[in-house]
């Protein structure tokens, strides 16, 4: 991605200002240290680390980890909102998973978001609070 869009998009999602030093380019947000580097005009090599964590050479102990592209470095600080917010009424999609759970054209209410997408739902029918990890097998009840 080229670098002026990836610091834009940075700024605008997380809020936060990102400093030039050479051809690597740092902020922090809540604690953590993220830099990634520019290479003829393209952002790459995203890496994050608690600020008060650093390498130590001689013990081959590396802190914190690489991302990928900028929408992993980007999630991995703040997860983005969930699709569906508590109290929505959704159900499941017709597909073989949510058929294998159980839960195809079954509806339900979200009773509250977890993290990485995973919901807790009550389903119509059911007396138990269900904890449903795949986002992509929920849609919407009309």
């Amino acid at each position: 991605m080229n670098t002026e869009k990836a610091i834009k998009k940075i700024e605008k999602y997380l809020g936060v200002k990102v400093e030039r030093q050479g051809h690597i380019y740092t902020f922090l947000y809540e604690n953590k240290t993220c830099r990634f580097h520019d290479s003829s005009g393209d952002a790459h090599s995203f890496h994050i680390r608690r600020t008060d964590d650093h390498s130590d050479l001689q013990s081959d102990y590396f802190a914190g980890y690489h991302l990928k592209n900028l929408t992993q470095f980007l999630h991995s600080l703040k997860q983005p909102d969930p699709k569906f917010p508590n109290g929505s009424l959704i159900k499941g999609r017709i597909n073989k998973r949510a058929a294998r759970h159980g839960i195809a054209g079954v509806a339900g209410v979200v009773i509250d978001v977890g993290l990485y997408g995973a919901y807790n739902i009550l389903w119509n029918g059911s007396e138990q609070i269900s904890t449903y990890p795949y986002e992509r097998d929920l849609e919407g009840a009309e």
